[in-house]
């Protein structure tokens, strides 16, 4: 397997970076945090300028035609910048479903305007006290009319309170399920933000009697399970190569760092016990790159992928926070400066880690499955 990117995935790569860490230096980070917006516009825009948000979705909707991979380069990109941009939100966890199951109609009235930049999408995944994305969701949708009413509550909706639509998965039956496009400004939508330690406002929903028409519904009305499933395997990738981006930026600034800082005369670098916990660090993060590039392409191939998902997860999890807390030890006290760049790395590489369920659980899912499927010849 070749682990290298094609010239043109390198060519998406260095654009997003380039437009992204010259629009978003330290003080306009730090600027950003304090009014509490947290979003980035004027760098959205320039994303979408550069054609770079609709590169992952269809030419027929107006996007670059290309996929996964892709969308995951530049979630990298992101991740190395910390930039405060709702890209896995609106494109991975929204835009590329909408594109995969939405009817023309649904295509037609979103994605043109995210791909230009001028709405962005969002995913309500998850429910109240959720460690995972729920099999079966206790938000209900009961048929009203000629459409369907939902009442529930979902939580950790990233950029809900901007969203043009929110895709809200909902239970029909006893078993069954469908994907929902709610305006979040519709009546009986109800949202409280919270915030997390990156400073990103994530909203609690409240659903009390939301009419949608029939023609908000994404797929059927018992396609929820499998619009679900695609959705937010492709949506942890993304966030795996997140975290690659966040680890491989932390380990950069803390090799500068220690070669450059003098300690008792010498540099810190030289130290043997701060060279290895560097290489500790540029194991781990190999670990990440390596897995996730795995498992996203695995998943772009349309191949099975739970396993390497599984495995990509547990690297992202557990070697993300290793690294992360290896760049702020080797630091000393700076690290604790929030004027200084490190602490926003600990920080998302954290939030990333417990969005994906930590390491513990996605372990003991890779063992379930390889006990329950041995591999060939053990």
């Amino acid at each position: 397997m070749d682990f290298t990117y094609s010239d043109e995935q390198q060519a998406i790569a260095d654009l997003s970076y380039r437009i992204l860490s010259e629009q978003l230096p330290t003080e306009v980070l730090r600027d950003l945090e304090r009014s509490g917006e947290w979003f980035a516009d004027d760098v959205w825009l320039a994303l979408a300028k550069a054609d770079l948000l609709g590169i992952a979705l269809p030419e027929a909707d107006g996007g670059g035609g290309y996929g996964l991979i892709e969308a995951c380069v530049i979630a990298q990109q992101i991740g190395r910048t910390v930039a405060p941009v709702p890209y896995l939100a609106t494109i991975v966890a929204a835009a590329m479903p909408l594109a995969h199951f939405g009817s023309d109609e649904q295509r037609q009235r979103f994605l043109p305007s995210v791909i230009d930049g001028s709405a962005t999408l969002s995913l309500a995944l998850y429910e109240p006290d959720d460690v995972d994305v729920p099999v079966l969701p206790a938000t209900r949708a009961t048929p009203e009319g000629s459409g369907w009413r939902l009442d529930g509550e979902k939580s950790l909706v990233v950029g809900a309170n901007r969203a043009a639509v929110m895709l809200v998965p909902a239970r029909t039956g006893e078993t069954t399920s469908a994907v929902f496009l709610v305006d979040p400004k519709a009546v009986g939508v109800s949202l409280q933000r919270e915030t997390a330690v990156t400073g990103e406002p994530q909203w609690g929903v409240q659903l009390d009697g939301v009419l949608v028409d029939a023609d908000d519904r994404l797929g059927e009305a018992d396609q929820g399970k499998e619009i679900v499933d695609w959705t937010s395997a492709r949506w942890a990738a993304a966030i795996c190569a997140t975290q690659t981006g966040v680890c491989e930026e932390a380990l950069a600034i803390t090799a500068k760092y220690v070669s450059e800082r003098e300690q008792f005369g010498s540099k810190l670098g030289t130290f043997q016990a701060v060279g290895q916990r560097v290489a500790d660090a540029y194991i781990d993060t190999e670990a990440i790159r390596l897995t996730a590039i795995q498992a996203i392409w695995r998943l772009s191939e349309g191949l099975e992928a739970d396993d390497e998902l599984m495995t990509a997860k547990f690297w992202a999890a557990d070697g993300g926070q290793r690294v992360v807390h290896a760049a702020q030890h080797l630091h000393g006290g700076i690290g604790v400066d929030l004027d200084y760049p490190i602490h926003r790395y600990f920080r998302w590489a954290k939030v990333l880690e417990l969005t994906l369920g930590g390491a513990t659980a996605s372990l003991q899912r890779l063992g379930k499955s390889l006990a329950t499927n041995p591999v060939a010849g053990s």
